[in-house]
């Protein structure tokens, strides 16, 4: 009983030491995220494509973050609730990890959204100089 007993003690010590180890690695990458009711913060809409749907490409150098857009209400711990553009087919709750503050002036109406097609972002060019139709998808320049 004591060979067990003392078996027990030692496995619980190497337990809480992986333990330590692990929460010391997450401390080390981990920041926490808090954001004030008023406060403008940028949304990051590329996790909208659904896992049943098929993705396109987006580009390297295509827009990660949409906005500004002002936080209205705080929800629980991580969930924040945005003012969107009316007509906006989103939801207006999101993650706190969707957020990043945004630094400067912020403008007096929230920006309208890109449009959604099949769940994700479309931005839309300004200017089209050209356009070809290539494996069977019309391409813009």
């Amino acid at each position: 009983m004591l060979e067990r007993d003392e078996f027990l003690a030692e496995v619980r010590d190497r337990l809480e030491q992986a333990q330590q180890y692990s929460k010391h690695q997450y401390d080390k990458k981990h920041r926490e995220l808090f954001f004030a009711v008023g406060q403008w913060v940028w949304l990051w809409l590329l996790h909208r494509p659904m896992a049943s749907l098929s993705v396109q490409h987006r580009g390297k150098l295509g827009p990660k973050y949409f906005g500004p857009y002002k936080i209205l209400e705080k929800i629980g711990d991580v969930a924040y609730r945005l003012e969107l553009p009316p007509r906006a087919r989103l939801h207006d709750v999101f993650h706190v990890g969707l957020l990043k503050p945004f630094h400067g002036t912020p403008p007096d109406a929230p920006p309208v959204l890109p449009p959604i097609l099949n769940g994700r972002a479309c931005p839309r060019p300004a200017k089209v100089l050209r356009g070809r139709l290539a494996r069977g998808r019309y391409e813009l320049l």
